[in-house]
Parts: C-alpha cells; structure tokens; sequence
C-alpha cells in the first residue's frame, strides 16, 4: 500500500513547510526521556489487558507532536498536554481494532486527492504532491511513509470519533434571536475611562516606593544587566564564499563547522576515564596548538553585541548558556562563518540604588493606582448608567450629565466587525450579548487597557438569506464543542477500565523526541 500511495497520495494537513536553517547539532543529546541504567522505565501502560512497549509509547508521542506541527500548533500544546493526547490516541485506536474499523487504500487515496493544498486548479496533482512531499522530508525529515501511516491512523479515529459519538447533539434553543444578535445591524453607545487620566494625578508616597523597591528586589528593570567576557576562536567565510550562492555558502560553513567541531570536542571529558578528575580548560593553549586565533570580547550584555562584532542573536545566546561547570560552547553558526565560544568572566547582576529607580518605581505605581481607580469607576458608572436606563432614562443623555465622553457607532454588525480593527471585534462581541437597550458590565480593551461601557440604543433586523448558513455553523460549532467534552468524559472512564492504565508519569514522556 505505502509504495503505491507514494506515487498516488495527497496529504491530511497542511504541509507547506519552509526549509530549515541549517543547523550544528554536533554533540549532546536532545533531552529524551530514554535513559540507561537502574531507573530505566519498564512500565509503559496497558490497553484491555496488552501491555504497551515503550515503541508504542514513544511512536504515539512523535505522531502527536508531527500532527501538531504540521497544522502550525506545536508551540501551542506543552509536553504533558502532548503526552494525554498521545495517549488518548492509543485509546482510539485501540477501539478502532476493536469494532473492526479500517481505511482502504482507495479511502486513503480519494481523501489525500481531495485535499486542496495537492490540487492544481481543483484536480489533484501528482507532481504538487511530490514536491511538497520532498520539502517535508528535507525540512522536517517525515518521509513519505511516515506520512502515509498518520493519515491512515487519523482517518482511523475519524471514524471511530463518528461512530461513538455522532448522536451527542448540544440542545440549541431561540436560535433566531442568536441570530439577530448576531447579524442584526445594531446602533450602540459606549462611554470610555481611561486609566492614564487617573494615574497622573494618583499620589504616592516615598515609604510606599521604598516598600516595592525592596519587595521587588530581582525585577530586572531595578537592577545592572548581567554582563559576560568570552574568548572565541571564529572561523571565518572568506569574502569569496560569503558572495556565493546558499547551497555553496552552507557547503562551506558545513565544512568550517565540521573542523570548529573537531576544536570544540577537544574539551570534552575522555569517555574512557572513570574516576580521574577531568583536566582543566585550557582554551587558549589548545588554540594555539591547533594554529587558531583567540579573541576576547569587552564585558557585554545579553542583549548588547560584544564590542568590534556585528550583531548577532545566536553569539549572544551561546555566550549566556555558558556556565563556570560548562565553559565551553558548541559550534555556534554565525552570518559570516562559525565559532566557538569559552567563558572568561560574569559580571553579576547589581541592584542599582533606590535614588536611581525612584521615578520608573513612581510610575509604576502610579499606574498601577491608576488602573484600580479606573476598575472601581468603571463598576460604580456602569451600576449607575444600568440603574437609570431601567427607569426609562436615556443612555447618553444620563452619561453626558455625569461628564462622560459618550461614542456612537451605527449600523455595527457583531460577526462582521473588520478582523483588523480589534476595538470593533470586542465591541462587536459585547453587542451580541446584549438585548437592545441592556447596559454591559466594564469591558476591558486589549491593547490601550482602556475601559468601556456599552450600551444598545437600538438593532435592525438581520438578513435572514444567512440564516440557513448560520444555523448550520452554529449548531456544528455547539455540537462540536459537546463532542469533544464527551470525548474527554470517554477517554477519562476507558482509561478506569479494568486491564487498561496510562503509563505512571504520563506527563513526562511528552518530551520525547
């Protein structure tokens, strides 16, 4: 099956991936959970009486993370979030086995054509596929088959997701006037405080700026940046190879690193040694025996290049990943060649003294007065608009007596507001909360922390040519969201099932790479 996929297939997920940088991973190792030794792990969990091997284990965690960082979601979900759905997974496909649900090549084929990111004008494209197939490989090293395998075992769940739980419907009720509050174009009001006004004239006393001064000793902004000395042996591109292209440019930085590495690995403890105390670092003198050049840099921050260097992120990080224990860096890839990178000297963060920080602590504080006393108003108004406009008075006019600054927008339709225009999204979003004539509560606003209180003056009635589409999103979205709480309320009670536990530490094997 996977060789006449290869000359056939599409793809699940989105996989326009751009090339990676190149990289020097040339010792060390990725952090994984494996480990020799007597606190080897041996227990793996167990599905209805099998017991899962640590291949199982571990291919379910790399398929989790490779599902997620093909849809752009890896950053999103930490390790052990990582490792409960892996192990969710195994669940599933566990009762997929179990009710005798399969995908044939054909299913496979015909939902991979399907997909619009392999097709050409709307028709499937052998050759779109191979050269999206060929960038995955090359950037994130998922061959073809490995690829064929996740969308074979995702379109395995699928099926079992449907057949456990497509009756679980979420009850919707006055779905018409979600609409209308939705679409209906609706004239609203809003009055805005702004914590700034409040926090210029918000006193604060010397003892009060004493007080967080000391209670926030370790805040970087009150103290001196850290500061380090390197020497560092670089390997330089010439000007020549500097101008040629990037497949001949990283030839010779590949070629550079591989001789920086041989310098580097020099300091690396002798693995043949047992008990012997390891040498002392003596960069300077391996250098010299190797016909290398040491340079030293001027006492530096993390986010300050070294004196005489252009700048660069990857020299500063190598430099401040240094420890006394660990002197010696990797090779470190520069724009202009490699190097390698020893710890000559720290000069330790300093608490930099009261009459130095007194203003920015003064500020600090002032704003932080500002922004309650702004919260405290925002509740008392909103109370007192919400309470006036219940006795038939008019928003504005009441807002207007108390030296409010009052705003009008028509025609604001909720789920049409600009996605550019984030003061209109969360205007809209509170809109459609509201019955028309209803005071909101304070409503925080990202991005310049104000305040505002809505107010509904009026709504006209939503086109109903979107109602059908509507209700069809909606009750999809509703059902969704109850199908995946009834997914967790299942994954939850068959991990209880008698001959059926998760690994001890589930958590951890998140990490694994």
């Amino acid at each position: 099956m996977m060789k006449f996929f290869r000359s056939q297939s599409k793809t699940v997920l989105i996989v326009i991936l751009g090339l990676l940088a190149l990289g020097f991973v040339f010792y060390g190792n990725s952090g994984s959970f494996l480990n020799t030794g007597a606190n080897t792990p041996t227990d793996f969990g167990r599905i209805d009486g099998q017991d899962l091997s640590a291949s199982d284990l571990y291919k379910a965690v790399r398929n989790t993370r490779t599902l997620l960082l093909l849809t752009g979601h890896e950053q999103d979900y930490p390790p052990a979030q990582i490792a409960s759905e892996a192990w969710r997974q195994l669940l599933l496909l566990h009762e997929a086995d179990k009710l005798h649900i399969d995908v044939s090549d054909q299913e496979l084929i015909a939902f991979i054509q399907s997909e619009p990111q392999f097709q050409k004008d709307g028709v499937y494209s052998p050759d779109l596929y191979q050269k999206l197939m060929g960038e995955l490989q090359e950037a994130r090293h998922i061959t073809p088959d490995t690829y064929a395998a996740l969308v074979h075992d995702q379109l395995r769940i699928e099926a079992v997701t449907r057949a456990l739980f497509s009756s679980v419907y979420a009850p919707v009720s006055d779905l018409s006037a979600q609409y209308e509050k939705y679409f209906g174009p609706a004239q609203i009001s809003y009055v805005t405080l702004d914590p700034k006004s409040f926090a210029a004239s918000a006193p604060v006393a010397p003892d009060e700026i004493a007080a967080a001064y000391k209670a926030d000793a370790n805040n970087p902004a009150y103290r001196t940046a850290e500061q380090r000395q390197v020497d560092y042996v670089l390997l330089p591109l010439t000007p020549a190879q500097m101008k040629l292209p990037d497949q001949e440019k990283n030839a010779a930085i590949q070629a550079l690193g591989e001789k920086a590495l041989d310098f580097a690995l020099a300091f690396q403890p002798d693995p043949s040694a047992t008990n012997a105390a390891p040498a002392p670092v003596d960069f300077q003198a391996e250098a010299k025996k190797r016909g290398l050049t040491v340079s030293t840099t001027n006492f530096f921050a993390a986010d300050t290049p070294p004196q005489g260097l252009p700048p660069s992120p990857a020299f500063n990080n190598a430099a401040f990943a240094l420890t006394k224990d660990d002197p010696i860096s990797k090779v470190v890839q520069l724009d202009n060649g490699v190097a390698v990178l020893h710890l000559d000297g720290i000069q330790p963060s300093q608490l930099r003294p009261l009459a130095e920080v007194t203003p920015l602590i003064q500020k600090e504080l002032q704003e932080k007065h500002g922004a309650q006393t702004a919260q405290l108003m925002a509740a008392i108004i909103s109370q007192t608009l919400r309470a006036a406009v219940d006795k038939g008075q008019d928003f504005k006019t009441t807002a207007l007596a108390q030296h409010l600054n009052v705003q009008t927008i028509p025609g604001l339709v909720p789920l049409k507001a600009p996605e550019t225009d984030l003061r209109l999204r969360i205007l809209g979003d509170v809109t459609a909360q509201l019955a028309t004539g209803e005071v909101s509560k304070p409503v925080p606003m990202e991005g310049d922390d104000t305040i505002l209180i809505v107010h509904v003056d009026s709504r006209a009635k939503a086109d109903p040519a979107g109602y059908a589409a509507f209700e069809q999103r909606y009750r999809d979205s509703q059902d969704g969201q109850v199908r995946s709480s009834a997914i967790n309320d299942w994954t939850a009670w068959a991990s209880k099932q008698h001959g059926t536990r998760p690994p001890p530490n589930l958590a951890a094997y998140g990490s694994v790479e």
